[in-house]
């Protein structure tokens, strides 16, 4: 028996597959980047003069009341070991949420073979 996946739900596990293949990718890139870069060494963000360079950043929305807020704050100069902490922290999530999804279907699936 086949689950009725809506098109809601299908663009939902695409988004997570999406993100997953995106988010693997700039991990890549960025080890490698570092793995080239000074024996292995993480390349600083700033310069002596402290200009930066190179430069990750993170957008922070703003809340209000448990609501997202218009605007937000940006944080400049983030590491690239912290970078990579939280995309691969990212990954862990956003994998955990399409485990879920697919377990949902599993269990429709399921549950109609009973019926």
């Amino acid at each position: 028996m086949q689950a009725n996946i809506d098109k809601e739900r299908a663009r939902k596990i695409y988004n997570y597959y999406s993100q997953i293949e995106t988010t693997e990718k700039i991990i890549a890139d960025l080890e490698e980047f570092i793995r080239k870069y000074n024996e292995g060494e993480p390349p600083a963000v700033m310069d002596e003069n402290y200009s930066p360079y190179g430069s990750i950043e993170i957008s922070i929305p703003y809340f209000e009341h448990g609501q997202f807020k218009k605007g937000g704050a940006r944080v400049f100069n983030i590491s690239y070991p912290a970078a990579l902490k939280v995309l691969k922290s990212h990954i862990r999530t956003i994998k955990r949420l399409l485990k879920k999804e697919l377990e949902t279907i599993g269990d429709e699936i399921n549950t109609k073979e009973v019926e």
